[in-house]
């Protein structure tokens, strides 16, 4: 987005130089007229690309910064795997819901589709934090993260439980509780 805007920029600025070359009239005075007019067109784009590089840099920050699960580095893979570690060990249900991605696939009985961060917590901690789980997010091994298509799986045994995370909308959350 920014190399497109900076191009933009260039071919415009290119643009008046040429226009200003051509220009007929009172030659000096018409050129230094033209050669002012574009620095303040181009002072005022790079003030406007400026304030819209900083909110794009906020927004992408706030937002999220991933293109996708391959583009997220191991750390940070690693980081966002330990605070589900996090949440899981201390049984606390809010700090769990508060790293899904909504609408979240948790493999309760048949499986059901939860749809806000408040029905995750109607379902209850006792049925969402099983020995098993627990178990299974305790023991995974978080260097063995690895991302594909359908995101992070972090668990301890291929048959226990494990949760899915991946990016939506440029951040990492929990996509998936599979028991």
């Amino acid at each position: 987005m920014k190399n497109k805007f900076i191009c933009a920029l260039l071919t415009t600025v290119m643009v008046l130089s040429f226009a200003a070359c051509g220009s007929q009239g009172n030659g000096a005075a018409a050129s230094a007229e033209s050669t002012v007019a574009s620095e303040s067109q181009v002072t005022e784009s790079n003030t406007e690309a400026t304030s819209e590089t900083a909110s794009t840099e906020s927004t992408s920050t706030a937002e999220g910064a991933y293109e996708d699960n391959f583009a997220v580095p191991t750390e940070d893979a690693t980081a966002f795997a330990k605070k589900i570690q996090d949440a899981v060990a201390a049984e606390d249900l809010d700090a769990l819901a508060d790293l899904v991605n909504y609408p979240v696939y948790v493999a309760l009985g048949d499986g059901s589709v939860i749809e806000t961060k408040e029905d995750l917590i109607a379902l209850g901690a006792d049925k969402i934090f099983t020995p098993e789980l627990k178990d299974s997010m305790a023991n995974a091994d978080l260097s063995e993260l690895s991302p594909s298509m359908a995101g992070f799986t972090l668990y301890s045994t291929g048959d226990g439980p494990n949760i899915t995370f991946n990016v939506q909308n440029g951040v990492l959350g929990i996509s998936g509780i599979n028991y």
